[in-house]
């Protein structure tokens, strides 16, 4: 049986991921952003009507290049979509060629300060500005351009990221775009599951963009998370002549004086896992307590008001130790 797990690879792991898809799958940086555009417009055409107004706002790296992409297939379905890019440093190349597909067949408007700022009325903002690459606080015309679009703008699809976010570590700062949807690419950044930014992210969708599996196979990650299919990889359905002991066959210990409520919720989320048998090693203080609420859990004292003397583990298939011990086994 195969267990899957949604690896959080670093941003310098996913620039490694891009690298090694345009290499291996015979496509260049640029058509890969397309596909990437492709994605998002998909998504965003499927969930806002054909009369919604949008307004892209880029900057002049990779994210930039996302942004004006998605303003040109929008611009095939919508009838209003606007698109301004700040004028601050170089740009890539995957950046520029994006824009002279665009300069093409729409108006581009410079943002050089902040008079230059564009009203912000009914309309859907995409914020293509950073993506993961911010490494410091946002500063001069960003910052203005941040709070300005959280200020004035009711709908906000940040591209990859929230603009101001830093991907792999938490923010020191409150200065980034409040987006009301993020559409991220191929897997969660840790950025994603830090609950400091949660007021960010809002919605995030992840959307496959046919980054190699081979390199998410074979490369490893700092963190982890469980995802659906991993659950779905472990379920095993029950008929009706199962027996508990198909099913596993659980320690937990858990719980000290005055802290049995750990070791009762805890046995009852390690039966609704699905596990076939409990055994809950805890003090006899709660002893009552546990065989009251928990009745399907078998209960084993060991200690008065916490867990002494453990005993041999081997007739277990799998063993939980800590909820309400405190510090004392």
């Amino acid at each position: 049986m195969q267990i899957v797990f949604v690896k959080l690879f670093s941003v310098n792991q996913i620039r490694a991921w891009d690298k090694y898809t345009i290499e291996s799958g015979s496509i260049t940086s640029a058509q890969l952003m397309e596909r990437a555009a492709m994605a998002c417009s998909k998504w965003i055409s499927s969930h806002y009507p054909a009369d919604t107004s949008f307004m892209i706002i880029s900057g002049k790296g990779n994210n930039g290049g996302d942004g004006l992409a998605i303003s040109r297939m929008l611009k095939e379905k919508f009838s209003d979509v606007s698109t301004y890019v700040i004028e601050d440093g170089p740009p890539t190349s995957d950046f520029d060629v994006n824009f002279d597909r665009l300069i093409k067949v729409s108006e581009i408007y410079a943002i050089l300060e902040k008079e230059d700022l564009p009203a912000i009325a009914n309309c859907v903002v995409i914020d293509a500005i950073f993506g993961t690459g911010l490494s410091k606080k946002p500063a001069k015309l960003y910052k203005d351009l941040i709070r300005h679009i959280n200020a004035n703008a009711h709908d906000i699809i940040s591209i990859d990221m929230p603009s101001g976010l830093y991907a792999d570590k938490a923010t020191d700062h409150a200065l980034a775009i409040n987006a009301t949807t993020t559409l991220s690419f191929q897997t969660f950044k840790l950025a994603f599951l830090i609950p400091d930014n949660a007021t960010f992210c809002g919605k995030v969708v992840i959307l496959d963009i046919g980054l190699s599996e081979k390199y998410a196979q074979e490369n490893q990650s700092e963190y982890e998370m469980v995802d659906l299919r991993m659950i779905q990889d472990i379920y095993r359905k029950r008929n009706d002549f199962s027996n508990k002991g198909d099913f596993g066959y659980a320690c937990l210990v858990a719980g000290s004086y005055g802290m049995m409520g750990a070791a009762v919720l805890s046995s009852l989320a390690c039966l609704r896992s699905g596990v076939g048998k409990i055994s809950s090693l805890i003090p006899s203080c709660g002893y009552e307590i546990l065989q009251s609420v928990v009745p399907e859990a078998m209960c084993t004292t060991s200690g008065t008001q916490i867990v002494k003397n453990i005993k041999d583990f081997q007739k277990y298939d799998v063993i939980g130790i800590g909820p309400g011990i405190g510090r004392h086994v």
